[in-house]
């Protein structure tokens, strides 16, 4: 099969095009937002070198995940320290890093189960002068996985789609030997499972570079080499690569440590101490109302789900198969609860939604254009959207302390090939809803893309996001 690859002349006038282009959006953006556009990587370029800093870095394939100047941005605008600050959608666990390294205590929510696990290697409490003794440890065990022969075997009924059969064998092999490592070594038990995570990608049929798990025919080119590459060399290629990425880990956790001076302490239940904390829960808005007393929270981060934009629970289930968090039925149930994909809203808001004019207007447009579409549950996906982030507005009136910052960071997308007016309607509902609007900030996109050899630097067409700041009245 040929590779799709683009040629040295043809890179060298995309990237032309894409500085014009650039250029000319942040422009007419520059026009039309006058002075609402901020550049955050460039505002923070002292405090933040890189998006992937420290442990950010570690299994950096979340979907949509948010990068650490958003936090790190209002922790500083709002002069945070010695607060509480949640994040509802936690996702990889960018907030809690951020919250940590700048005195702050944090909650980490998310209804998905890998939330919990990335957000515990992200904040690996460590004393560096271990750094020798888990090196060791490491090459002890990735060593002794060529004798295992305890395979662990996903609870998927399609696991042997995404995988060529001699390659499942050996992640089989490599799983099943982690998977039975004693609980007393919980910390390396946990960096060789991240770093399984990113072999377990690299050697499936899934897109390397997207986190939206799907068997392109870019990589079903590339699995020719990786499988030349693989039987030349074994096993002992996996397990090198395992080692290779468990040491890079390390590193980044031990540059956290060295970053957080000050120790937190673990709690597993909400207590409103001002010793610096960090509690991670497995809830939906439903239930982190009940666990959460009202008035405790100081600041709540979030980039909650964008309508459509991503199936998170479908880009992370590969990651949770080889991890055992889940099987085929649990990832049917999570995918039903799933903040815009689902048709059912949380709560019935749909009378005081529609006293919120942009809403009224943007649902108006929808339905006029879906009649040139076949697919009409995309109109009760919206109304269940917006409802659904309407009660997060609320319960986060609820949660925040009075003068308490909702900071939400959020994306535009079309519906029916027609731009949402996301930005508007969730800036009403805030004023709505016991909030002083502060600010609305639009971050352009400079340069995401999916894969390497596509000429498509922004896919969903988004030139950009929102931040949203809202004080508590």
């Amino acid at each position: 099969m040929r590779k799709s690859v683009i040629s040295r002349e043809q890179l060298t006038m995309f990237n032309t095009c894409k500085s014009i282009v650039l250029r000319d959006t942040e422009e007419y953006l520059s026009n039309v937002l006058g002075e609402n556009i901020i550049n955050l990587r460039q505002e923070l370029k002292d405090d933040i070198l890189s998006t992937t800093y420290l442990t950010h870095a570690i299994h950096n394939v979340y979907p949509a995940k948010f990068i650490p100047q958003v936090p790190r941005f209002v922790i500083k605008k709002f002069n945070l320290k010695g607060k509480i600050i949640l994040d509802p959608f936690a996702g990889s666990g960018t907030t809690a890093v951020e919250s940590l390294l700048t005195g702050n205590s944090n909650i980490s929510n998310d209804v998905n189960p890998i939330t919990k696990f990335l957000v515990e290697i992200k904040t690996l409490r460590f004393n560096p002068k271990d750094y020798f003794d888990y090196l060791d440890r490491l090459n002890y065990h990735v060593s002794s996985m060529a004798k295992n022969e305890r395979p662990y075997i996903p609870r998927w009924g399609n696991l042997s789609y995404w995988y060529p059969a001699d390659i499942l064998t050996s992640l089989t092999k490599i799983w099943g030997y982690i998977h039975n490592i004693d609980e007393g070594e919980a910390d390396i038990k946990n960096i060789l499972k991240v770093s399984a995570l990113y072999i377990s990608r690299k050697y499936s049929y899934g897109e390397d570079e997207s986190p939206k798990l799907f068997k392109s025919k870019h990589k079903t080119a590339k699995m020719k080499e990786l499988l030349d590459k693989f039987h030349k060399l074994g096993e002992e290629l996996l397990r090198a690569e395992i080692l290779g990425k468990a040491r890079q880990y390390l590193d980044c956790i031990v540059q956290f440590n060295y970053r957080m001076r000050p120790e937190y302490q673990r709690i597993y239940s909400f207590n409103k101490s001002r010793e610096q904390f960090l509690l991670i829960l497995n809830n939906s808005l439903e239930e982190l109302g009940q666990e959460i007393p009202e008035e405790t929270i100081d600041c709540i981060v979030t980039s909650p789900p964008y309508i459509y934009a991503q199936e998170y629970f479908r880009s992370t289930k590969i990651d949770m198969y080889w991890l055992d968090m889940v099987d085929d039925k649990s990832v049917r149930r999570l995918t039903k609860m799933e903040i815009g994909q689902k048709l059912k809203p949380i709560s019935d808001l749909d009378s005081f939604l529609l006293k919120i004019e942009p809403y009224k207007n943007a649902l108006r447009t929808i339905k006029k254009r879906s009649e040139n579409f076949k697919t009409k549950e995309n109109i009760p996906r919206f109304e269940a959207y917006f409802s659904d982030m309407l009660y997060f507005i609320r319960l986060s009136a609820q949660l925040l302390a009075k003068k308490g910052i909702l900071a939400i960071f959020i994306g535009e997308p079309k519906v029916f090939g027609s731009p949402i007016n996301v930005k508007d309607i969730i800036s009403e509902m805030l004023t709505k809803n016991c909030f002083k609007l502060t600010d609305t900030l639009f971050d352009v996109i400079k340069s995401r893309h999916l894969l390497r050899n596509r000429l498509n630097e922004n896919p969903n067409g988004i030139l950009g996001e929102w931040l949203i700041i809202g004080e508590k009245l």
